[in-house]
């Protein structure tokens, strides 16, 4: 049985906010310990949201249940029409994380049957001590880089991988089963590595660099531009003039896909070897012209694919 940092948290929270609660001398002191349980969450800024909505939800609760106390006795039924009008509010408002607990302090109010601001300060308190816990130990969470830099290492792989599948399709040595077989776990690695980015984004509070995610949308959009150009090599089928050119560019783009700077000399030379079919003699037959288009378009998303990563890497602070 393993136990997760977030169990250890939950415990060790719960205890400590219990503890203060009982120190304090506040009624249901306990309570404070059940606020920090549902408090405790995986990133450190949806904990700070989830606070606030906590906070938010119980005034509105504390509201709601005062004046069905008022009117209605300290009763179940009562207590029943507190539900009724709260939770749909509290849905509509966008404060459903607050439910459980509000609907828990306010049976407080039920039970010692009163709403007097001696028990409206109790249940305060026991929140903001069983939020505040929370909060402290979502302050420690640990750094997922090493992880995200593992799903970036995969990425690079795999993109390295197709490109030199591609440059051996058109070698006729390979064919495009391989590729496509690493253009899904491509785009399965990029996603993957773009959730933990994210995680990591929001356990930042005081430090924004959106260096990981910003890099995953990127090799995001290549992996689109790799998808298109495969589906186009697959349609070419003679030896064309230029195809010896595009396998050395293929050679280098593969072997500087994990290099921040290596692609503006790329991008040139494609835009030169598009170029040339301008010089060249038109098409004498039908399938030739068909593949002459197909070559072209899959440099029009060559050029693409390459200028993502230049631009990318002029636009961003690179982390290494």
């Amino acid at each position: 049985m393993q136990i997760g940092l977030r169990t250890i948290k939950t415990a060790l929270g719960a205890v400590i906010a219990m503890v203060i609660a009982y120190e304090f001398h506040l009624s249901y002191w306990a309570t404070a310990g059940i606020v920090t349980i549902l408090s405790v969450q995986n990133t450190t800024k949806y904990s700070f949201r989830l606070a606030g909505s906590r906070i938010v939800s119980a005034a509105l609760a504390f509201l709601i249940a005062t004046l069905s106390f008022r009117f209605l006795g300290f009763n179940p039924w009562a207590y029943g029409i507190f539900l009724l009008i709260f939770i749909p509010l509290a849905m509509r408002l966008q404060l459903q994380e607050g439910i459980v607990d509000s609907a828990v302090l306010v049976t407080h109010f039920l039970l010692q049957r009163s709403y007097s601001w001696h028990w409206i300060s109790n249940e305060l308190a026991l929140l903001l001590i069983g939020v505040g816990v929370a909060l402290v130990f979502n302050l420690f969470m640990p750094s997922l880089q090493s992880q995200i830099k593992g799903f970036q290492r995969l990425t690079e792989d795999d993109l390295t991988n197709i490109l030199k599948n591609m440059q051996a399709q058109f070698t006729g040595e390979e064919t495009s089963a391989d590729s496509w077989t690493r253009l899904g776990h491509l785009l399965n690695t990029i996603r993957t590595g773009r959730e933990w980015s994210n995680r990591q984004q929001d356990n930042q509070l005081f430090i924004e660099n959106d260096f990981y995610r910003s890099y995953f949308e990127m090799r995001r959009n290549q992996y689109e531009m790799l998808r298109q150009m495969q589906t186009n090599l697959d349609l070419i089928n003679l030896p064309l003039a230029q195809s010896e050119h595009v396998e050395v560019l293929l050679e280098k783009a593969a072997a500087t896909v994990a290099k921040p700077n290596a692609a503006k000399h790329l991008v040139k030379t494609v835009v030169k070897i598009q170029s040339d079919f301008d010089g060249q003699p038109l098409p004498t037959t039908r399938e030739e012209f068909e593949n002459r288009a197909h070559l072209y378009l899959f440099l029009l998303d060559f050029e693409t694919l390459l200028t993502l990563k230049a631009d990318f890497y002029e636009k961003v602070t690179w982390v290494r």
